[in-house]
């Protein structure tokens, strides 16, 4: 959101999805003001920088953080320092108090330590993925134990954060602590208000020319060499398995690896790897020397792709994630996993793994491999693994429809009548599973239906000339999306924490109109949108039409939701209307204490019954605005589990309006609306025919 740096102090400050309003006003004293309203997840750092990869933990002699603090916090803020490691990439947080929530949450302490009088537990984690598979990371906490903050009061503390014992405690407790990048001053809050006053900050530290405690700087584990040239397709390393490999192997309790000629893709050998089921997954890996690779040079990091085929040779479908593991070898061993993504390998075929991204920094300290992890036991094959140049424009996860050659489905550089038997095994494995299917699509929809059987026939049997293309024009969006305008156009938002992984799919037409399934998911939502906040072309809900037909499925929870953002004035209302609908018998106690029925009156929208709860309306103390939030819920029994259900609706927003205000003067304008499905530990499809916000 901003950042910069005044007097010698770098600040930045962080306001997840620009969710909420943010004020924020450096001060003297190295200090600042900043307050925040209705965040989802917003930091603000100050503090001290370092080049990269210059200076390592284990060099400094003193690290202390002097603040004076006074806030007023609303929720789940803390309070402390925050900093990162490179090699390893690892953030690192000393808590020194917090609000309604104690960080880092369910995770066992792994060491404790006592600094200044304080006590306080040290935590390790891994970060989450997200959106992008190079931004995983360690996380080190020491959290003090102290009573929490008064929720709306002021709360004055200060003291001194001796960060150098810190450094000290994690190295001890086994945790590698790198190269010093920055150590800030740290406040942090998670959907909640409040406020804060750093009255004043000193950072001070002394560094040695070599280490004074712990280890020394790391020394590279491969020997510096010249890359390997670049094929004509970009290609680096390229394993075919015609002959044995020294940097190829399987991990595994007593798995069972080799060269075999029973089954291959190209050439005549592959790699057959089995495991029994009592002794679980068997993962194929290549060992990785970095610096094989090329660098680039317009960027820090290098990006490279990875992929294999592979052929699945159990009775079910297994889905096989793509990691690259940077380790050591140390008893104490450092293990990294950042996930380039994730493809389900259909019983009795070959898979054709790709556009998997990675990337690395090629001042190597630490050991990677690149490996294959099925999600359950498994017979299986692989063949033409290979890791290419990649291009950090690439966008992982969007697919268009590029064949080769258009109708091929068997991959033999020809279509013929082969090609008609996959396009109707394709069909036959999609009926009643799933809506989107690429293995028997030949015109683009991303669909394996009739009509590419028909378009794939004529072809075959030269009554057509050509393969034509669907008129919808559509892309797959494989795991988390996020694209997010601010124009009025469509569009499109997708998390799962599941990144680039092919259990989440979901298709995007020119029209609107989208598709999406997913399988074996623990949370999933998925969003089409538009967004008016910074566009001249802002609608009044008279002339705001809603439509959608949709069929739906899961085999358990799904809820779908339209949602909106109105402003009349100086006021906003925020509208959810549940569409699945809603039995007050069938609700468990929790959601009964919060959706009590005497609680809703029962109103109609486009002659369908809802059940509405209007929130009172408060005012938002930064702007000023009046804000009111309604709920409606359709009656009766929309959704059921297990089948597919058809729902569809449509009504003018301004039907929705007049529960909320009775002020027709005062011109209103659309900020946001969009249609979302959320579900939890499920799998299932939800095929939009028609969504529109007009």
């Amino acid at each position: 959101m901003d950042k910069g740096e005044v007097d010698g102090y770098v600040y930045d400050v962080w306001n997840n999805n620009y969710t909420g309003t943010i004020e924020y006003e450096n001060s003297g004293t190295n200090g600042f003001t900043a307050s925040w309203e209705e965040i989802h997840n917003f930091a603000v750092t100050k503090g001290k920088s370092f080049e990269k990869n210059t200076v390592s933990a284990y060099q400094f002699r003193e690290c202390k953080v002097r603040y004076d603090l006074d806030i007023t916090p609303g929720g789940s803020e803390y309070v402390g320092v925050r900093g990162w490691f490179t090699h390893p990439d690892t953030l690192f947080n000393i808590v020194e108090v917090w609000g309604s929530w104690r960080p880092p949450g369910n995770v066992d302490a792994i060491s404790t330590v006592t600094v200044d009088g304080t006590n306080y537990d040290i935590y390790r984690e891994n970060s989450n993925t997200g959106f992008d598979a190079s931004n995983q990371y360690k996380i080190y906490w020491s959290v003090a134990r102290r009573e929490p903050l008064e929720l709306g009061k002021s709360n004055h503390i200060d003291g001194t954060i001796d960060v150098l014992e810190h450094f000290k405690a994690w190295s001890s407790a086994g945790l590698d602590l790198g190269f010093i990048y920055d150590v800030q001053f740290d406040l942090e809050a998670y959907r909640s208000s409040g406020s804060a006053k750093l009255n004043s900050l000193d950072i001070t530290y002394d560094i040695a020319d070599e280490s004074v405690f712990g280890k020394t700087v790391p020394v590279r584990p491969y020997e510096e060499h010249d890359p390997l040239p670049v094929d004509i397709d970009g290609k680096i390393i390229k394993v075919d398995f015609e002959s044995g490999n020294d940097k190829t192997g399987v991990l595994g309790e007593e798995p069972s690896l080799v060269i075999s000629d029973e089954r291959f893709y190209s050439g005549t050998h592959s790699l057959h790897i089995t495991q029994s089921d009592e002794h679980g997954e068997a993962s194929f890996f290549y060992e990785l020397d970095p610096y094989d690779l090329p660098e680039s040079e317009d960027i820090s990091r290098s990006y490279y792709q990875t992929g294999a085929r592979i052929f699945n040779n159990s009775k079910d479908d297994v889905s096989f994630e793509v990691q690259l593991v940077e380790y050591t070898d140390e008893p104490l061993m450092y293990n990294l996993e950042i996930k380039s993504g994730s493809r389900v390998c259909k019983s009795g075929q070959w898979t054709n793994i790709s556009d998997l991204l990675f990337t690395f920094s090629h001042d190597v300290f630490h050991k990677y491999r690149v490996v294959f992890i099925p999600s359950a036991p498994v017979d299986y094959y692989v063949d033409d693994f290979y890791i290419a140049s990649g291009d950090p424009e690439f966008c992982v996860g969007i697919q268009k429809f590029e064949p080769d050659v258009r109708g091929d489905l068997n991959g033999d550089g020809v279509v013929n009548s082969f090609d008609v038997i996959e396009c109707r095994k394709a069909i036959i494995n999609s009926m009643g599973v799933n809506r989107i299917e690429t293995s028997g699509d030949v015109n683009g929809d991303f669909r394996s239906n009739v009509s590419d059987l028909v378009l794939l026939t004529k072809y075959v049997l030269n009554k057509s000339r050509e393969i034509p293309l669907s008129d919808d024009e559509a892309v797959l969006l494989v795991g988390d999306h996020a694209d997010s305008r601010t124009d009025g156009q469509r569009c499109i938002y997708v998390s799962s924490n599941n990144y680039n992984d092919d259990r989440l799919r979901t298709v995007v037409r020119n029209d609107g109109s989208l598709t999406s399934d997913w399988s074996d998911i623990s949370f999933y939502t998925c969003e089409s949108y538009e967004d008016y906040t910074d566009s001249d072309s802002r609608k009044s809900s008279k002339d705001f039409d809603i439509n959608y037909s949709v069929d739906l499925k899961a085999d358990d929870f799904v809820d779908m939701v339209l949602r909106g953002t109105v402003y009349q004035g100086n006021c906003s209302l925020r509208f959810f209307i549940h569409e699945g609908g809603i039995d007050f018998s069938e609700l468990d106690y929790y959601e009964q204490t919060v959706l009590n029925e005497n609680d809703f009156t029962t109103v109609t929208l486009n002659g369908k019954e809802y059940y509405m709860k209007k929130d009172v309306a408060r005012e938002d103390i930064l702007t000023g605005m009046i804000g009111t939030d309604i709920e409606f819920f359709r009656k009766g029994d929309q959704i059921k589990t297990n089948e597919t259900c058809h729902l569809e609706n449509g009504f003018n927003l301004e039907e929705v309006l007049k529960y909320w205000s009775d002020d027709h003067e005062t011109k209103d304008q659309v900020m946001r609306i969009g249609m979302y499905i959320d579900t939890n530990s499920s799998s299932g499809y939800a095929d939009f025919n028609e969504l529109k916000f007009a």
